[in-house]
């Protein structure tokens, strides 16, 4: 019995795991589900508001969902056409996800709303929602904009609705109103007593319902009127001159803004509609009042209106005589002497007199402080007059002066001249030192500036010249021209330009000096060398001949060669000194000179140099002007794109055949910039005149290192490096065509080329047809070329003849003709024929004398045949290379 209790045992624990097991995944297992979200069971929405509904299922294998749907209130099925309305529609938010849309909601719309679905073809799943929906709150009276005039009491209006009933509160720039403080609430408004500038300002009237939690707000901007007044600075009376304009400002403050009127007492007319000589400016109150007449003596009244009310005043207008300047003296007077210019002048009230320089804001007035100048003041009558009185004359005195007379109605002004006499004195840049040679002739220039004008008479080393027949005058003065032709020695030296008025004499003195070339070039500097080319360095001669150097001379050539086959370069000065084209790895001697107007100087001593191998090309230099505000890159104009320019290196003896332009985003890194590696672009330019890249499609705001390199047969250059960062925003493209419909260049060289074609063809088929010459005869013409051949050898067998085809043309060269239309044409010189018959096409050649003829056929003989010639036979044609060796000859 006690086996029998243990053989058992083993198997008790074993049926327990089992159960334990089949019950915790019991438990784990999910319940198949439907959730919606959002989740909460009732969703309560503003009447024409809109919501979206997700049902999702929630099992543990979603591909076994089927027949997804909703159901509305009266449970038919929802699709995306929709049977409750055409807001009311369905639609999958993802494979297994079905919302319910509803847009514009209505009071319709409000029920339970279903969603279904069916779980492994067996288990039905189901879940609702309530759709529930209340009244927005509404602004009813509420206008944003209110205005209530200062002293008074006003209610801010803000009546709203709203079901459930709202709660209403106030506030002011964010700050809470309380009552009190000159506020009331009420149930319409909020009630301002006794209204002020102060209470301007923008006010918040909020609408709370606490059953929905609805809050809104509605700002209205309360701006308070005031009534107007006139600003402190108005005048009361305005004096305006006669037969002028003038207006006079009524200015008035107020909120807002008042308009302004102007009414005419003496009659009682209203101006603001504007009449021919008064027009009035309602908002600045400006009344305008056209070509014063002394009839517009009395009161105008100034009217001020705004919402807030209306205010007046009286404003006396002065008609004014303006001055009148009747005379102003011009005086001539001679330098250090006293001069005396008078003005007169009239008006109501007398005018006020005082000068001014013409070109100068210095006024000359009674009471000035200045020992040389003064102003006298006297009255005759019913005129002013003032002297204006200049001690100790010098000639910057010498000008316009302009007499100014003012009064109350304004001013008049009149000019005179003051003329400053004075003796001979010379330019300052006049050339003192005139250079010739060869006897060239030479002119030399004498401008004498005087009042009055002086004469002008010429010396040579104080000797008289102007009768002297090698030379000629132009001009007596005050301008002056001697063109001196030196014909020897004497005529070099140095001339006198004497001058002579009535206040005195002057004279300067021009040297004439012979020109020569120019000394040996001291000294030559070989400053860059490359394989083909060389940068020279000059050291001017000691000697430049008295004249500018103008360019510099180099004779070259290879140790073989003499130095009459030396090739020769000149440079202008101050201009690059480079020598080209030069050949890799030679060895050439160089010799220099100086060149100025009068000749080239003798040649220097000889420099010699190797030229280095070939090799890679020279470094592109990248063109680039810097910009002020950065120290190593430079700005791009565009945002998306960067033209890098560069200048054709030296190739080192090698045609550069490519450039090649790298360039990569870049960032500075500690002050080093660091290319982003996964951003660099690289273009190949076969082209080797290509100076220039177009980088396009780039990042705006960005740093770009772009390298240049060229590259010929042994390899490529140093690369030409920049820096530049892109603009910020997006591309505007550099230069827009600013005719889209303009034909390119290609198009109009395309047309020219087909109309000067089709003028072609028309003149050959007409050569055709005519004169049975051009490019369509001849081609025509080949089928028959055989033929043609056989009539060859007719005439061959003695002499060879060639037919030249002038075009359009048979009168080139010599022709005959017997009448029948056959004729003979030819170029050549002339070869005597043997006496001799022969028969051309079964017809015999007669013999008269040294011509030989038929009836179709005329033949001169000639000393030599050194040409071709053509031959026209019953329109057929002959064509040979036959030559002949000469006059006695075998054949």
């Amino acid at each position: 019995m006690t086996r029998n209790r243990l053989s058992s045992w083993p198997t008790t624990p074993l049926l327990a795991l089992v159960l334990l097991v089949a019950v915790v995944s019991d438990v784990i297992a999910k319940e198949p589900s439907l959730i919606i979200r959002p989740t909460q069971p009732k969703q309560t929405k503003p009447i024409g508001s809109s919501l979206i509904l997700n049902c999702q299922p929630d099992v543990d294998q979603p591909e076994f969902i089927t027949n997804l749907k909703w159901l509305d209130p009266q449970n038919r099925t929802i699709d995306q056409t929709s049977t409750a309305g055409a807001h009311v529609t369905t639609t999958f938010t993802s494979s297994n996800n079905l919302g319910l849309v509803i847009t514009g909601l209505t009071e319709a719309d409000v029920g339970t709303y279903t969603c279904t679905a069916t779980y492994s073809n067996s288990e039905y799943l189901v879940r609702s929602v309530i759709v529930d929906s209340f009244y927005d709150i509404t602004w009813v009276d509420a206008p944003t904009e209110q205005y209530p005039i200062a002293g008074t009491s006003y209610k801010v209006r803000c009546k709203v609705k709203a079901n459930p009933a709202p709660l209403v509160d106030w506030y002011k720039e964010d700050t809470r109103i309380q009552d009190g403080n000159g506020f009331v609430k009420d149930i319409d408004g909020l009630l301002i007593q006794n209204v002020t500038a102060e209470d301007d300002g923008l006010y918040k009237c909020r609408a709370i319902v606490l059953d929905t939690g609805n809050i809104l707000d509605r700002d209205i901007r309360v701006e308070v009127h005031i009534p107007p007044t006139f600003a402190p600075d108005q005048v009361s009376q305005l004096e305006v001159v006669e037969g002028e304009m003038a207006s006079v400002r009524c200015a008035a403050n107020g909120k807002p803004e008042p308009k302004v009127t102007w009414i005419h007492m003496p009659d009682q007319r209203d101006l603001s509609e504007g009449t021919e000589r008064y027009s009035v400016n309602k908002l600045t109150g400006v009344l305008s009042l056209n070509r014063i007449s002394r009839t517009d003596n009395g009161q105008f009244k100034c009217v001020a209106n705004n919402a807030a009310g209306q205010i007046e005043r009286l404003v006396n207008v002065v008609v004014l005589i303006k001055p009148e300047v009747l005379d102003v003296t011009n005086v001539s007077v001679p330098i250090n002497t006293e001069a005396r210019v008078k003005c007169s002048a009239n008006g109501n009230p007398l005018p006020s007199i005082m000068f001014r320089r013409v070109g100068t804001n210095v006024v000359i007035k009674p009471g000035i402080e200045d020992y040389r100048i003064s102003v006298e003041h006297d009255t005759i009558g019913d005129l002013a007059t003032a002297t204006l009185v200049i001690k100790h004359l010098n000639r910057s005195d010498d000008g316009l002066y302009t007499c100014i007379a003012s009064n109350k109605g304004g001013e008049a002004r009149k000019n005179g001249h003051l003329t400053v006499e004075f003796p001979p004195v010379y330019a300052s840049n006049m050339v003192k030192e005139v250079w010739t040679w060869n006897r060239k002739p030479v002119n030399l220039s004498c401008i004498s500036e005087s009042l009055p004008n002086a004469s002008i008479t010429w010396l040579l080393n104080n000797r008289m010249i102007e009768d002297d027949i090698n030379v000629r005058k132009f001009g007596k003065g005050p301008y002056s021209d001697l063109l001196v032709t030196p014909i020897d020695q004497t005529y070099y030296g140095v001339y006198t330009c004497l001058t002579k008025n009535i206040h005195g004499e002057n004279n300067i003195q021009i040297t004439l000096r012979e020109a020569r070339r120019p000394s040996k070039v001291s000294q030559t500097k070989f400053e860059v060398v490359t394989a083909t080319t060389i940068s020279f360095g000059f050291v001017g001669p000691t000697d430049t001949g008295g004249i500018k150097i103008k360019a510099y001379a180099v004779q070259y050539k290879e140790m073989s060669q003499t130095w009459e086959e030396a090739r020769n370069k000149s440079w202008p000065v101050d201009t690059p000194y480079i020598l080209e084209s030069l050949e890799a790895h030679r060895t050439y001697q160089f010799r220099f000179a100086a060149i100025n107007d009068v000749g080239t100087s003798d040649w220097g001593s000889q420099e010699q140099r190797t030229m280095p191998k070939r090799s890679a090309p020279e470094e592109p230099k990248i063109l680039v002007i810097k910009d002020v505000d950065t120290e190593d890159y430079i700005n791009s104009p565009y945002g998306n794109s960067y033209e890098v320019n560069w200048k054709i290196p030296a190739d080192n003896g090698e045609p550069i055949n490519l450039y090649n332009v790298h360039y990569c985003v870049t960032d500075k890194v500690n002050t080093v910039w660091t290319v982003r590696r996964d951003s660099c672009r690289s273009e190949d330019l076969r082209s080797p005149d290509k100076t220039a890249f177009l980088m396009d499609n780039l990042n705006a705001n960005t740093f770009y290192k772009v390298e240049v390199r060229a590259h010929n047969e042994i390899g490529f250059s140093v690369p030409s490096e920049l820096v530049f960062k892109t603009a910020t925003g997006v591309d505007i493209p550099p230069m827009q065509p600013p005719y889209p419909n303009r034909l390119s260049s290609a198009v109009i060289i395309s047309i020219v080329l087909a109309v000067l074609f089709t003028i072609l063809v028309v003149i050959d088929v007409s050569c055709y047809f005519t004169n049975n010459t051009g490019i369509l005869y001849i081609l025509f013409g080949m089928c028959c070329r055989k033929k043609k051949r056989d009539e060859d050898a007719k005439l061959g067998s003695l002499y060879g003849w060639r037919f030249p085809l002038p075009y359009c043309n048979n009168s080139t060269g010599e022709s005959s003709s017997n009448g029948n239309g056959s004729s003979y044409t030819s170029d050549v010189e002339k070869v005597p024929l043997p006496d001799m018959n022969f028969v051309f096409e079964g017809k015999e050649l007669l013999t008269n004398g040294n011509t030989y003829q038929s009836n179709n056929l005329r033949i001169e003989p000639t000393e030599m045949l050194k040409k071709d010639t053509e031959v026209e036979y019953d329109v057929k044609r002959s064509v040979s290379q036959t030559r002949f060796v000469g006059k006695d000859s075998a054949v």
